[in-house]
């Protein structure tokens, strides 16, 4: 590879988990223009999609500024030849990674043997993990997985990924089965820096699994060993979580929380025009409003609106709270 975007950032490195329906350009400029992460990771990207006849569905989703690199684009699939095709066309895009998905649990993929459903079938995923290194030769290649499928198979599983020699590996500290709903085990992503010390030393070690904060960032890597920390649902809790110092997101002026959604809806509706269900934005409405005072009765009014003129007309109202007016 011509360069490896994984050895160049600090340590550790706070990483934007890749998130389907919240981790498009959309989101991604708005989280890089309050707390930017050391690394950005798209949606999720399926591999067939690629293909030129669906080249019109796709572009969008495809689409990044230079405000969001660097960037690692992650694709899920189980055809060899997608990849190597979706690959060649994220290299010439310029995208400064690409990662594997073999981490989704979501049963209808997994049942395909597709995302966690590789963890079944490890020499499909290493023939998987080849097609993308043949598809973009100067780009790094890395993966995001689980400690296993049904139970924890951190030794046989990630020291077989490992083998593979991948510019990194991202550990979420759960089984496939369990979702999101246990702790994440943490001493798992430890042992598998441990075997990574062993078998691929030059592999980059990232975690994953309920990191909030600053704080608990800090402390997950110290104890883990790992060279980054990728944090997903976390950025619900706190927007600035990538902040390394200052007050969390419940604790901004009102005006600042309500004029950042107000942008997040107005770049969807510009960007998107149409492409995408509107609805989804209410999916950030939570993330944004939460620490309002008054946040109950702003939140469910606002998920009366169905456009995007009446919702941003509602927010900018808001920004007087009902007892002040």
């Amino acid at each position: 590879m011509a360069s490896n975007i994984w050895t160049q950032l600090e340590r550790p490195m706070r990483i934007l988990a890749p998130m389907e329906d919240v981790t498009d350009t959309v989101f991604r400029r708005i989280i890089g223009s309050l707390a930017p992460p050391d690394l950005y990771f798209t949606e999720f990207l399926r591999a067939d999609l690629f293909h030129p006849r669906f080249g019109a569905r796709m572009q969008r989703r495809l689409e990044f500024t230079e405000t969001e690199r660097p960037i690692i684009a992650q694709i899920w699939g189980n055809n060899t030849a997608d990849y190597v095709m979706a690959a060649a066309r994220l290299e010439q895009l310029g995208y400064d990674g690409i990662d594997i998905n073999m981490g989704c649990p979501a049963p209808k993929l997994v049942k395909k043997g597709c995302c966690a459903g590789l963890i079944r079938t490890p020499n499909k995923a290493a023939e998987l993990y080849a097609a993308a290194c043949e598809g973009a030769p100067s780009l790094p290649v890395s993966i995001k997985t689980r400690i296993g499928l049904d139970t924890p198979e951190t030794e046989d599983w990630i020291g077989f990924l490992l083998e593979l020699r991948p510019a990194a590996l991202t550990v979420h500290g759960r089984t496939a089965a369990e979702m999101s709903d246990p702790p994440a085990d943490w001493s798992q992503v430890r042992l598998a820096v441990e075997l990574r010390d062993r078998i691929s030393p030059a592999t980059v070690m990232v975690g994953n699994g309920d990191i909030g904060s600053e704080s608990e960032l800090q402390a997950a890597a110290a104890a883990s060993g790992v060279e980054g920390v990728m944090i997903g649902r976390g950025i619900f809790e706190d927007l600035l979580v990538f902040r390394r110092q200052g007050k969390p997101w419940v604790d901004q002026p009102r005006e600042v929380v309500l004029d950042a959604y107000i942008r997040h809806i107005d770049l969807h509706r510009s960007y998107w025009q149409g492409e995408r269900n509107f609805e989804v934005l209410k999916k950030f409405a939570r993330a944004y409003l939460h620490g309002l005072p008054d946040f109950e009765p702003v939140y469910r009014a606002g998920m009366r609106y169905h456009d995007h003129d009446s919702l941003i007309a509602f927010l900018q109202h808001s920004k007087i709270p009902v007892d002040s007016r």
